[in-house]
């Protein structure tokens, strides 16, 4: 059968919108109707060529396993040498406030501080997160908001607060931070 150019473009054409529609109604039908409606957060890449871009930060689970140990006995040691400074095994910190840090567009990574906490007569040893740049300089952010200028802006910092282990105090002394 001999079949005329019109006739060719008007199969290819046909073709074209059945697979169109097809691949459509697929990527459509990957997600059910009720699927709940989470909000999202697009955290950029950066290229980053710092030293810190090139570690591979991968450690076995053995290997954890066998640093907390040791963290345990020696935590215990510190302790007890150290009756006035409280020292928790580790904290959490939720994802909200880690994506509030890593979507500024010039993060490459974070930076953990720690610190003592005065708590009373006692202190509290503490974990602080900021970001970092890939200059290695410290980034932060502004109080229930993106970026920071990095000005030193009283409502400029970083995270703290993170849940304890065992619990600890968490509370921060403004609760309706955002963050």
């Amino acid at each position: 059968m001999v079949t005329t150019p019109r006739k060719k473009t008007i199969s290819r054409g046909l073709m074209l919108l059945i697979c169109a529609v097809s691949v459509g109604v697929l990527l459509n039908s990957c997600k059910p109707d009720n699927a709940p409606k989470e909000d999202g957060v697009w955290i950029p890449m950066p290229k980053d060529t710092s030293s810190l871009g090139k570690l591979n930060h991968y450690i076995p689970i053995t290997d954890l396993d066998k640093f907390r140990g040791r963290f345990r006995k020696d935590r215990d040691t510190l302790t007890r040498r150290v009756p006035d400074l409280e020292f928790t095994r580790s904290e959490a910190f939720n994802k909200k406030a880690l994506v509030e840090v890593l979507k500024d567009p010039r993060c490459v990574g974070i930076r953990i501080y720690y610190g003592v906490k005065e708590k009373g007569k006692k202190g509290e040893f503490r974990v602080m997160i900021v970001g970092v740049d890939e200059q290695g300089k410290d980034l932060y952010i502004k109080k229930g908001s993106l970026m920071a200028t990095g000005d030193g802006d009283p409502g400029e910092g970083g995270l703290e607060y993170g849940q304890c282990e065992p619990p600890c105090d968490n509370t921060p002394p403004d609760s309706t931070s955002g963050l």
